[in-house]
């Protein structure tokens, strides 16, 4: 009886060597879907295809494919919702990055804001751009460069603005 045997042993550090390179993220998830709360409350949920970690040099978040940020009013409620087709949220800072694409709607207000830029500093629970935008609105629609609001997109500030109103719908 004659036999042959292999064995084959795998060095982790060569492997990190072939494989990962200094811009390969750390994690990967697919089909991410994840609540952020604040003191057991709920405040927002993050849908996403595909999510980067990344530790060095920074520890930041990419959502290459884009992502849907939906806030909470209460338990059952969404109060607006934010979608982008690119993002980066920055630990260090607590801020979060959007472009491409920028949709953000409050439905309660039943406007909706689209830019190509926006930022969201999350510790101030602040939005803004310097990139041209458009507000639509039921009533209205605004359109300028520059705009700061709430994170839920229900008080806002514009910056080099126009207005046009539909007088028919105004009575």
């Amino acid at each position: 009886m004659a036999g042959m045997f292999f064995s084959c042993v795998n060095d982790l550090e060569n492997i990190k060597l072939v494989t990962a390179t200094d811009d390969s993220p750390d994690q990967i998830v697919n089909n991410i879907h994840t609540l952020y709360s604040d003191t057991g409350v709920v405040r927002f949920e993050i849908i996403a295809s595909r999510m980067e970690v990344f530790t060095v040099p920074e520890k930041k978040t990419i959502f290459k494919n884009g992502f849907q940020v939906n806030f909470f009013k209460s338990k059952d409620s969404i109060e607006a919702t934010l979608t982008a087709d690119y993002a980066e949220m920055k630990e260090s800072d607590n801020s979060l990055f959007a472009r491409n694409k920028v949709i953000f709607t409050n439905f309660e207000k039943k406007q909706t804001l689209k830019t190509e830029e926006l930022f969201w500093d999350q510790k101030s629970k602040k939005i803004h751009t310097e990139k041209a935008y458009e507000i639509i609105g039921e009533k209205s629609y605004v359109s300028g460069y520059g705009m700061d609001a709430n994170e839920t997109f229900s008080e806002y500030n514009t910056h080099k603005v126009s207005i046009e109103y539909n007088k028919d719908t105004l009575k």
